[in-house]
């Protein structure tokens, strides 16, 4: 009786999980296609970075740093010291929004497929996200979509996919292959 109370209890456990992660994915997916219609100015971010540093210890500290993203050149010459701040904050989130998309993406797909069929269709879907959200931005006003930003998206899914191959590979890891 005990035992099939057991079985019974992580049966409803692992039901759960696998809702929260399609529930996390659904979210995921909302977020980045509310967020990519939204105009840069209902996500400007400046004036609270602005608020919260010392932007001229800082300034000073970051006013050899220049880089181009894509077309753009980045600096604190170009863009003041909070829009320096705010790429990085923006290319951030991206990055580990992606990084998450792919985990989520990689669990929801692995409940049914085999690992060596979900890690490539995982990195292959949130491509195809990435690709999908830079293109809906391209109808947003005062938005752009750029190739670089579906590189960067994609770095982040690679690298978390990696870090699952990677775990994977730990010495006395469990396999749960079943499938």
């Amino acid at each position: 009786m005990k035992a099939e109370h057991s079985r019974e209890r992580k049966k409803s456990v692992k039901t759960f999980v696998r809702l929260l992660d399609v529930l996390l994915l659904v979210a995921i997916l909302a977020g980045l296609y509310v967020s990519s219609s939204q105009p840069y100015y209902k996500q400007d971010m400046r004036g609270t970075i602005s608020r919260f540093i010392d932007e001229q210890a800082v300034g000073e500290r970051l006013k050899d740093v220049s880089f181009r993203y894509g077309k753009q050149e980045i600096s604190v010459e170009a863009s003041g010291i909070d829009g320096f701040i705010e790429f990085f904050l923006r290319k951030g989130t991206h990055f580990a929004t992606f990084a998450l998309l792919a985990l989520t993406g990689y669990r929801v797909l692995r409940r049914f497929a085999p690992f060596a069929v979900a890690l490539p269709w995982s990195a292959f879907l949130t491509l195809a996200v990435a690709v999908l959200d830079e293109w809906h931005q391209t109808f947003t006003p005062d938005r752009t979509g750029q190739v670089a930003d579906v590189v960067l998206d994609a770095s982040g899914a690679c690298t978390m996919l990696l870090l699952i191959v990677l775990a994977r590979a730990w010495p006395g890891q469990k396999r749960r292959d079943k499938r």
